[in-house]
């Protein structure tokens, strides 16, 4: 996919931010339990956006279903303060945006440079999309084993995925399985 310089640069550090958020260090998946401390803190790490926009950016995972592949390709192809980069009420009605999303979407234009912060933060999840083709933009990448051998790995990743599944439910408001 082409983009931006600015977007070229930043996808890699968004990324890496996403991967260093996947595991403990014992190597159990902590996505989901990371993902939501960074939307609790979303005031406290706004300032952030400033300089280091990619660390913000990943509160919004999953946040965005995306109606106009092309209408991202042209947000993608820009820079902030670009003619053609979009306003965050303009590209907004080209999103499907998760309910969950809508209070840190709010925090996000209560702060200078929110509005473009926000804009960056959709063409980072839709790049990332884009790049998976093995799964669906609004769900988590599977891990991957690099085929060091351990056959038990996914079987605890499955535990791991119950949990987070069990774990979601539970914030929807499901009463909790009994494991």
């Amino acid at each position: 996919m082409k983009k931006s310089p600015y977007f070229s640069e930043l996808i890699k550090n968004y990324i890496d931010e996403i991967d260093d958020l996947v595991t403990d260090s014992e190597g159990k998946s902590v996505l989901q339990k990371r993902l939501n401390e960074k939307r609790r803190e979303i005031d406290a790490i706004l300032p952030m956006i400033e300089f280091s926009p990619e660390m913000v950016a990943v509160a919004f995972y999953g946040a965005f279903d995306f109606n106009s592949a092309e209408i991202m390709q042209q947000v993608v192809l820009s820079e902030p303060g670009d003619s053609a980069f979009f306003a965050w009420s303009e590209l907004e009605s080209e999103l499907t945006v998760s309910s969950w999303a809508r209070p840190l979407i709010e925090s996000s234009l209560k702060v200078d440079g929110g509005d473009a912060f926000l804009v960056t933060t959709a063409a980072l999840e839709f790049m990332r999309g884009r790049d998976s083709l093995s799964a669906p933009m609004r769900e988590p990448e599977p891990e991957t084993d690099q085929g060091d051998g351990d056959e038990n790995r996914d079987e605890e990743g499955m535990d791991d995925l119950n949990e987070a599944g069990a774990d979601w439910l539970a914030e929807q408001g499901f009463d909790p399985l009994d494991r």
